[in-house]
């Protein structure tokens, strides 16, 4: 492994193993026992916005930033697992997109600070464009991407049965009730 390669895996923080323990799996347990209960629609924004929540600690994080990770990335992991229901495509979306902004283009990552990747690349024009501070994954156009790959996602998870609706009460069921003696 050539010293410039190693140094860019270190700079975006985040290698393989990490990538496997970040939020990605632990966000899956709770989506998986969000969608039993509340259906694929419900647990895919509720876990889409926390896994934006888990980026509010980043450095100079912002809510704008907060929400363009939940959008971009919280939803389209969701909807990718639900699509494929294999946990290990997320997390190879996930460390393949950190890897390759990070470690390849040397572009910052979710606000964790400069990277020194294969590429010298820099970055110029509107924070709408650019990302600003937050880096690529705060521009409009990686949201848009975002927002397309999520619905391809659902609409291949549509296609294959995997969308679970919400249980709803059963018309005329009472709730059980006990009688304490």
């Amino acid at each position: 492994m050539s010293r410039r390669y190693a140094a860019g895996c270190r700079s975006h923080r985040l290698s393989p193993r990490e990538s496997a323990r970040s939020a990605v799996p632990r966000l899956n347990p709770g989506f998986r026992v969000v969608e039993e209960r509340l259906g694929t629609w419900i647990a895919l924004v509720l876990t889409g916005v926390v896994f934006g929540l888990i980026h509010l600690v980043n450095l100079d994080a912002s809510l704008w930033g907060a929400t363009a990770i939940a959008v971009e990335a919280g939803f389209m992991l969701a909807a990718c697992y639900a699509a494929t229901r294999n946990l290990w495509v997320p997390i190879g979306l996930h460390f393949g997109w950190n890897f390759a902004a990070g470690g390849i283009f040397s572009a910052v990552v979710s606000r964790n600070g400069e990277s020194k990747g294969l590429l010298d690349a820099t970055t110029s024009g509107p924070v709408l464009v650019t990302g600003g501070d937050f880096g690529p994954e705060g521009s409009l156009y990686t949201v848009g991407a975002g927002v397309a790959l999520t619905v391809v996602f659902l609409w291949l998870a549509h296609r294959r049965g995997h969308i679970v609706p919400r249980r709803r009460r059963a018309a005329g069921a009472e709730t059980p009730t006990t009688v304490s003696r």
